[in-house]
């Protein structure tokens, strides 16, 4: 597997890069491949005024050496260290660099710290991680300063499955991770009625759908468990509750790519994101 981490060498929140490097070390092995990519840009404040430093060192052999260092300290080794540039102050374009970078390298799923600056207007200033689930074509292990990780595989992935192909296509791939990481795995639904079906009917073809996973995961060899929740409550709050019921180690919901213009309304991906003190994976599909 080819693992890409986003590292931030100017990043103040040591806790930070120590979840990163927990995280590559206890999920991925010897056979997996761990590139480190930074994009330096005009948007870093200590790269743009660094002005003793001549400007091709300044965006690449500088930020390059920082991370070199970072790493010995948090003793972790990696197959490569990355520094792109980038001349702009648009966060679209930074994470657009690493998205083309993640398609030169055939990228498998993409490591990224999330850590929204609170004295920042959120609305102006936008996410890292958020932009990057709208633009990447690649999975996504998203975390933040607060994310419960164990050091150690998870024992336990609940995945959010809304019964439509594109959920299917994400089953398959969480199946790949589960079986990567010998973990449980708990599908969430939340049944959403169809105008015009009645509730027998509509009943009956949720228990059908579910019956179709039984069977898939019979066939992967996959233990787990399937919860349908008809409490009428916002998706995300459910996801969020079952993942604490079950002492979940991860979450994982599935994600299209679209427009930027998505990111000004609410969705699910989003508010689990915002909420979820669990590291979450992110389908890309």
């Amino acid at each position: 597997m080819k693992i890409l981490w986003t590292f931030d060498p100017f990043e103040k929140n040591v806790e930070l890069h120590k979840i990163g490097k927990n995280i590559c070390s206890h999920l991925f092995g010897s056979k997996d491949q761990v590139k480190v990519v930074y994009v330096a840009s005009n948007t870093e404040t200590m790269l743009a005024t660094a002005y003793n430093i001549p400007e091709k060192k300044r965006y690449s052999e500088y930020p390059r050496k920082l991370i070199k260092e970072q790493l010995k300290n948090l003793a972790i080794k990696v197959s490569s260290v990355d520094v792109l540039f980038e001349r702009t102050i648009s966060l679209t374009s930074i994470v657009k660099k690493v998205v083309v970078f993640t398609q030169l390298n055939e990228t498998d799923i993409v490591i990224i710290a999330s850590n929204s600056k609170k004295d920042l207007p959120h609305f102006i200033f936008g996410s890292f991680a958020e932009t990057f689930v709208h633009l990447a074509i690649c999975d996504l292990l998203i975390y933040h300063q607060k994310s419960q990780f164990h050091s150690q595989a998870p024992q336990n992935i609940v995945y959010a499955h809304d019964f439509t192909p594109k959920g299917f296509l994400g089953l398959e791939r969480i199946i790949e991770y589960a079986k990567k990481w010998k973990s449980f795995l708990t599908i969430v639904h939340v049944p959403v009625p169809v105008a015009g079906v009645e509730l027998h009917e509509f009943k009956k073809r949720i228990q059908k759908q579910a019956l179709k996973i039984e069977k898939i995961l019979e066939k992967q060899k996959i233990k787990g468990k399937i919860y349908l929740e008809y409490e009428v409550k916002p998706i995300a709050e459910t996801l969020l509750d079952i993942s604490v019921k079950t002492n979940a180690d991860f979450i994982s919901v599935t994600a299209q790519t679209k427009k930027l213009a998505t990111l000004l309304g609410g969705s699910i991906t989003r508010q689990v994101l915002r909420e979820s003190k669990l590291p979450t994976i992110v389908l890309k599909v």
